[in-house]
């Protein structure tokens, strides 16, 4: 298996042996890659700086044009279709997998950050406009906007449980919603960023408030676990949830009863195809690591180039 790391400070991809941490390459894919999702053998980069995403496959790189500045992250539809939200030009771009083509832009509430897909809908989240953009992706237009009360800031949008979960960054809140509008809210810590979807649970990081929340898919039940520092998200391994934290230099499982010493981390991959091991990125120390959960243990620890985001095992 590989780790691919993309690292938005020297605009590059780096692979690494996930057995030992090797170095297998670096591929120049444009300016600030931050984000990766892999698609029937390909990966594709979302390349802030660019308009256009970069797709990885087979060794070569092939620019697909979005037209709109800023691609930040992904979600796929059951038909073969990339969406690809452009934080600069209030856009949702849609790619057909098979042709490498942009065949549609919605024009989206300002400044689309993140994107969901559930059914045949996509939602996209506005971080100006505080809304939520239904989308029919295979005809390119906009069904429904919903707007979440008040001065929202949509950063992370996330579909599970059957629902779709918006989470309001200037709120401190999360909505959960369906095309008939919102249908639940709760509170969160400050500074929000996404929720994590575990088997039962929504968790939500308040990256000011040094909690993490974990609330039930109909958010009617709430828990704050107090956390300290600056909780950045949640990883969930054999059912432990763990704490990334990047004032702490350890992974901290939520119960606080195991703790893992490493680099500050920032980002994680999926677990790995045994389970129990994890690749972080570790932002603000320019590093990566693979981490066994069972062993409690660091199994590697390497540099990278400047600002490693989220991790992707291949």
């Amino acid at each position: 298996m590989l780790a691919a790391v993309p690292c938005a400070g020297a605009d590059c991809v780096v692979l690494f042996d996930c057995d030992d941490g090797t170095e297998k390459g670096r591929i120049a894919v444009g300016a600030h890659p931050v984000h990766l999702t892999a698609v029937d053998g390909a990966v594709f980069v979302a390349t802030m700086g660019e308009r256009a995403i970069s797709v990885i496959d087979g060794g070569e790189v092939t620019k697909v044009e979005t037209g709109t500045l800023g691609p930040s992250h992904f979600a796929l539809t059951d038909d073969g279709r990339v969406l690809i939200p452009c934080t600069g030009g209030d856009v949702l771009a849609v790619v057909d997998r098979a042709s490498l083509s942009l065949v549609h832009r919605v024009g989206v509430d300002a400044e689309p950050h993140d994107v969901a897909v559930e059914g045949d809908r996509a939602y996209v989240g506005s971080r100006v406009d505080g809304t939520v953009s239904i989308v029919d992706p295979a005809a390119g237009r906009v069904d429904r906007t919903i707007a979440i009360d008040g001065d929202a800031r949509i950063q992370g949008v996330d579909a599970g449980f059957g629902g779709v979960y918006a989470v309001d960054q200037a709120g401190a809140r999360i909505a959960r919603i369906d095309d008939t509008g919102v249908t639940a809210s709760a509170s969160v810590g400050s500074n929000p960023y996404e929720a994590i979807l575990g088997t039962d649970r929504v968790l939500v990081a308040g990256r000011d408030g040094g909690t993490v929340t974990l609330l039930n898919p109909t958010l009617s039940e709430t828990t704050v676990h107090e956390v300290g520092g600056r909780p950045t998200g949640v990883t969930t391994i054999d059912e432990t949830h763990w704490v990334l934290n990047r004032d702490r230099a350890r992974l901290l499982s939520l119960d606080a009863r195991t703790s893992i010493p490493l680099p500050a981390p920032a980002f994680t991959a999926d677990p790995t195809g045994d389970g129990d091991t994890v690749v972080v990125s570790h932002y603000d120390d320019n590093r990566a690591s693979l981490v066994s959960t069972i062993d409690r243990e660091v199994v590697w620890t390497v540099e990278t180039p400047p600002d490693p985001f989220e991790p992707l095992v291949l």
